[in-house]
C-alpha cells in the first residue's frame, strides 16, 4: 500500500478508472458476442440492428450499437483509434458477408 499522500491520490484515480474502464469494456464486449451469434446464425436484420443500435419490441434504442460502443471506447481512450477502426471495419466485413 501506498504511504506518501500522492501516490494514494493516484491509487484512488486508478481505482476509479479501471471501474470506468471495466464498464465500457463489457458493453462492448456483450454487443460484440451478439452480433457474432446473429452472423453465426446467419440473421442478417438482427446483426445489422446490433451493429446500429439495439432496440425493444416498440422500437425504442435501449442501447447503443456495436459501432457506437467502439467509437466511445476510441473517444475515452480505452482503445487506439486505429484498433477501432480495424474492429468496424472488420464487423462490416463479417456483416457484409452474409449478405
Amino acid at each position: 500500500m501506498p504511504i506518501i499522500e500522492s501516490a494514494k491520490k493516484q491509487l484512488r484515480q486508478n481505482q476509479k478508472r479501471k471501474s470506468r474502464n471495466d464498464h465500457f469494456r463489457s458493453l462492448y464486449r456483450e454487443a460484440r458476442v451478439a452480433f457474432e451469434k446473429a452472423i453465426k446464425i446467419k440473421d442478417v436484420e438482427a446483426a445489422k440492428s446490433i451493429f446500429t443500435n439495439l432496440k425493444d419490441k416498440d422500437g425504442k434504442n435501449t442501447k447503443s450499437g456495436l459501432q457506437s460502443i467502439i467509437d466511445k471506447l476510441v473517444k475515452k481512450n480505452i482503445i487506439h483509434a486505429n484498433n477501432g477502426a480495424r474492429k468496424k471495419a472488420k464487423f462490416v466485413k463479417m456483416l457484409k458477408a452474409i449478405s
